[in-house]
């Protein structure tokens, strides 16, 4: 569990005795191969999910059988908390690669929030980010060009990847394929192949054997208009201000 703890390390300051709480309730890990589901839109959703190792994709499917990838799920990442409200799933999450999954049901991990404001603080957090994303998703889509939105993408991908794991690198291997990333963009796979093809020669980005390296990223980000303040990587301090100084900021609030 250590990409997920450095994850959720990313929203708040939890030392060890937080994770105590963590690793005390049953859990169970399961491998699930490459293109399985591992929610599928419409089953109940009494279950939590955090991503080990691997790559997922969370899509909704038309009735044509057209499909829009909503977001990548990356190692580290929990889904879905729906559970907490006993509703059921309004989408599908899949594999991409084969995937190592902890699976928690709802009613313990909701004790062990109650247990800790630390770690309820952390999700919450992190349940933010995934928020912000989806907003940033939807500009993507509707406002950014072919080479915007791939470009957009690729660095997202790269920040959520290296924060994390941990691993500070350049070169990131990406198990998808053009129809994947068409899906998440709204462009067509040629789309999609025409215009990584002009990233490529114009220096942007280099591939290899399903490796996408980010060659220029000060330049692609700028091209791109990538600002990653939206994935809300600060830390969350909230908690770990003391008593007196919250009472002060409450007490010098001007409300005249």
């Amino acid at each position: 569990m250590s990409v997920f703890k450095r994850r959720l390390g990313q929203y708040a300051q939890l030392g060890d005795d937080v994770w105590t709480v963590f690793d005390e309730f049953e859990r169970q890990d399961h491998v699930f191969e490459p293109d399985q589901d591992i929610i599928q839109a419409g089953d109940r959703a009494n279950k939590v999910f955090i991503l080990q190792s691997g790559w997922a994709v969370r899509y909704r499917l038309l009735e044509d059988g057209r499909r829009q990838i909503v977001n990548f799920m990356l190692p580290g990442d929990v889904f879905d908390l729906q559970a907490l409200a006993d509703l059921k799933a309004d989408h599908s999450v899949t594999t991409v690669t084969e995937c190592h999954v902890a699976i928690i049901p709802a009613e313990p991990f909701i004790n062990m929030l109650k247990s800790s404001g630390m770690l309820a603080s952390a999700f919450w957090w992190s349940a933010v980010q995934e928020e912000s994303i989806l907003r940033e998703q939807i500009v993507r889509i509707g406002r950014r060009s072919a080479r915007e939105r791939i470009g957009h993408l690729l660095l997202e991908l790269h920040r959520r990847y290296t924060g994390a794991t941990g691993q500070q690198v350049d070169r990131l291997t990406m198990p998808l394929t053009r129809a994947d990333i068409a899906d998440a963009l709204g462009l067509t796979p040629v789309h999609v192949s025409r215009t990584m093809s002009a990233m490529r020669r114009s220096g942007l980005i280099s591939e290899e054997r399903g490796a996408i390296t980010l060659e220029d990223r000060d330049r692609l980000a700028r091209l791109s208009y990538f600002d990653m303040d939206y994935l809300h990587l600060k830390k969350l301090n909230l908690l770990n201000r003391s008593a007196t100084e919250r009472e002060h900021e409450r007490s010098s609030i001007d409300i005249s």
